[in-house]
């Protein structure tokens, strides 16, 4: 193709104690041109100044770059490790953050594959102190963003993204996954990711939620993985009579509220439940900033999801608060008390407190069947 579009620089490094990227993004700007000469002429759009040569063809002349230089990047690593992140221009207004690998010798750039992903983390746990109307379900929640939609392909998922994110997930210690994902299935609770899905529910202790779908109202239209994987909860969307009001502008107001119409139904093919419950299916929340909008207005499962997993959020959150911890938290809790007395067999006996934070926990997504 003639134009590749704005063209990077990056150096990568390690600096003793963790890798570091810096980019030059001037490419990005309009103050300069690629053929950069000295300035002084009447500028053309963008910042040059344009002249026509002996060929007929014109000739741009801009000013030496001033936004963007690599001079002036502050270097970034990766995010889970300093929570940094920098935006190619203030003109495109995108978001990004870094990761390296293969020893440095590969540096992954990672922009968001649409405004899907923002919008779901915004309900889950936006926070704006100044504005707490527009805060998410659980706005204390921290989050871990881990993505699996592949921009090359359209933000279409892939398994081994989706392995790696769990892997992750897992690595990091988190409580609740919530999955806004998810597409027809050939077969239903099978898979690599699924078995992966299912060992951080029932080894690591996890929650997890994803979308049903919005393939209804037939019966059995539940997606994968959510409404297919008995591991995890299926999230379907419920419309109250206020949300239907004010998203939908309805002439007349619901009686009641109800299943939106397109939300997923169970059962699936191999007899599970498909939706374990509904919650809210539309939100105003957050989107990048590329959108040149603060909110917008969203409907489908993948609303409803959020919404459940800072509901469990909020649950466990006062659990915790009160000792009544998960699988994770107990069984820390147990060692410590067997490691107070001395004895590993009889803790629980001994201290009638140990006793107490050693009952079973039971999560959510193993009480489905």
């Amino acid at each position: 193709m003639d134009d590749p579009g704005p063209i990077v620089d990056v150096v990568v490094w390690h600096d003793g104690s963790t890798w570091r990227a810096a980019l030059d993004t001037s490419d990005m700007y309009q103050d300069y041109s690629p053929t950069a000469a000295a300035a002084g002429s009447d500028p053309a759009p963008g910042g040059g100044s344009s002249s026509s040569n002996s060929r007929g063809k014109i000739e741009i002349q801009g000013k030496p770059k001033q936004q963007g230089l690599l001079a002036d990047f502050v270097p970034l690593a990766d995010f889970k490790v300093e929570r940094e992140y920098r935006m190619f221009s203030k003109q495109d207004g995108c978001a990004y953050a870094v990761k390296v690998y293969d020893n440095g010798n590969t540096l992954s750039i990672v922009v968001d594959a649409g405004a899907h992903g923002t919008h779901v983390a915004g309900i889950v746990a936006a926070h704006f102190p100044e504005d707490p109307a527009a805060n998410g379900m659980a706005p204390g929640a921290q989050i871990i963003s881990c993505k699996i939609g592949d921009s090359r392909l359209g933000s279409m998922e892939t398994g081994t993204g989706l392995v790696r994110a769990l892997i992750a997930t897992m690595d990091a210690g988190v409580d609740i996954i919530n999955m806004s994902y998810g597409e027809p299935a050939a077969r239903p609770d099978v898979g690599r990711a699924i078995e992966v899905a299912a060992e951080a529910v029932n080894k690591a202790g996890v929650i997890f939620v994803a979308s049903a779908g919005n393939a209804g109202p037939a019966l059995s239209t539940v997606g994968a993985p959510g409404g297919t994987s008995s591991a995890l909860l299926g999230i379907g969307a419920y419309v109250s009579p206020d949300l239907a009001e004010a998203a939908h502008s309805l002439r007349e107001k619901l009686d009641h509220g109800q299943q939106y119409t397109w939300s997923s139904r169970g059962p699936t093919a191999d007899g599970d439940i498909g939706v374990a419950l509904s919650a809210p299916g539309g939100a105003i929340s957050p989107v990048p900033g590329w959108t040149l909008q603060k909110r917008q207005l969203m409907n489908g499962t993948s609303m409803a999801s959020p919404c459940a997993a800072g509901g469990f959020a909020l649950v466990l959150s006062g659990l915790k608060a009160n000792g009544a911890v998960g699988p994770k938290g107990w069984i820390r809790e147990s060692a410590a008390a067997a490691a107070a007395t001395g004895d590993t067999g009889g803790a629980a006996d001994a201290d009638p407190a140990a006793k107490q934070q050693q009952q079973q926990w039971i999560s959510p997504n193993r009480v489905r069947r």
